[in-house]
């Protein structure tokens, strides 16, 4: 009875294929991180320079968030997420064909960054803003956890299935693999039915995003949860980014166990999400929330300290088994919270800028590439892991609303 309930929005089929959809697409883009981390990393050595290949992705994603809410209000939500999968599927097989023929630089990926950064934020808002459509406010909670599992499943997945084609198969072949799982995500999404968009705002693009920004300054309650998002985002979300510099330096595993570390990761997502999904009712989630950035920061702290002193692992898995599961819980929570307190004229909008906050994210990826060449990955992941504890802790203390945030 407790599994059928924690899957209950799957049994809309809508929803359903949505799901599938995004599950393929994902798993798609995971695969393409963690070998185009690995293959950039080993083509130059650099990681500075595959910072600045992963924060290049900033530049669209900032730029084009807001344009992307404006879009998923105006526009029908379905056919906006198949663009951005058709694309995603002819960069992958752009850069499998640049293998093949041996053309490959580490510009072509510099490229790809700045395509995906422009694809990403126009699509997001569109696929979180329909889900409420889809499933109606009772199974909303259920059904944002669902689809954060999408992403904890692809983490847990796509990475070990990544590592294990690039040593078996060659690495070409791993972006002709995206391709056709992008091509199979644009079927399974056109079998969404058509959702009735609202009338065109009189004001245009431009005053739809200043209503936008006038909404959340109006809504406190949002207003603080993108800002406790953006900060747990710049300070922890960057470890996934730099898990080739451990995974080739420190724990000398190579990229099968780069894999492995972000599988363990996204396993803990899994068991994160199937927890949220499971819940009925969870009080004070505004106050649970806030503790979890404090939990995740102390985590990265613990894996930074054990990788500098004692590198072993299997402890490594460990770690990046306990921060998919605070990670993955936090990211559900934040998301619930923001579809429900947001009325549905404004969720294209206020998605986007949660997705901003996604977007700005590689930014946190030049620092600690940077600090890492100097100093080492795991004193530069252990600064940002304490930034992380400073920052979720002052937000503890001084802001009384979202603590008892229901």
């Amino acid at each position: 009875m407790r599994i059928k309930a924690t899957f209950l929005s799957l049994g809309i089929p809508s929803y359903r294929n949505l799901w599938i959809g995004s599950l393929l697409q994902m798993c798609g883009m995971q695969m393409f991180m963690v070998s185009g981390g690995y293959y950039v990393y080993e083509l130059t050595g650099s990681a500075s320079l595959l910072g600045l290949i992963t924060a290049v992705a900033a530049v669209p994603a900032v730029t084009l968030s807001l344009f992307g809410g404006v879009i998923a209000d105006r526009m029908e939500k379905k056919r906006i997420i198949q663009v951005g999968q058709i694309v995603s599927g002819l960069i992958s097989l752009g850069i499998g064909i640049t293998i093949v023929t041996g053309s490959i630089t580490w510009v072509h990926f510099l490229i790809v960054s700045f395509i995906h950064g422009a694809v990403m934020p126009l699509i997001m808002p569109a696929r979180q803003a329909i889900i409420p459509q889809l499933v109606g406010p009772e199974k909303l909670m259920n059904a944002v956890a669902l689809n954060a599992m999408v992403l904890s499943l692809t983490t847990m997945i796509a990475p070990g299935v990544a590592g294990a084609l690039i040593s078996t198969m060659g690495i070409d072949k791993v972006y002709f693999v995206i391709a056709t799982m992008s091509t199979m995500a644009v079927f399974f999404t056109g079998l969404i039915p058509r959702i009735e968009t609202p009338p065109k705002s009189p004001s245009g693009i431009l005053g739809d995003i200043k209503d936008g920004f006038s909404y959340v300054h109006s809504n406190q309650v949002i207003l603080i949860l993108l800002i406790l998002s953006f900060g747990t985002m710049m300070f922890a979300m960057p470890l996934r980014f730099i898990l080739p510099i451990f995974a080739k330096d420190v724990f000398l595993v190579g990229p099968e166990g780069l894999g492995y570390l972000m599988s363990a990761m996204g396993v803990g997502a899994l068991l994160g999400t199937l927890f949220i999904a499971s819940l009925k009712n969870l009080g004070r989630r505004g106050f649970v929330l806030i503790v979890s950035g404090i939990l995740s920061g102390i985590i990265l702290l613990g894996f930074s300290i054990m990788s500098h002193l004692m590198p072993v692992f299997f402890f490594a898995l460990a770690f990046m088994l306990l921060s998919g599961v605070i990670q993955a819980g936090r990211m559900a929570l934040s998301s619930s919270l923001m579809m429900q307190y947001t009325v549905q004229e404004y969720r294209g909008r206020v998605m986007s800028l949660l997705t901003l906050t996604h977007g700005l994210m590689p930014a946190g990826v030049i620092p600690v590439t940077i600090m890492s060449d100097h100093l080492g990955a795991p004193i530069a992941l252990g600064i940002m892991a304490t930034l992380l504890i400073l920052l979720t802790s002052t937000i503890l203390v001084v802001s009384q609303r979202l603590r008892n945030l229901d």
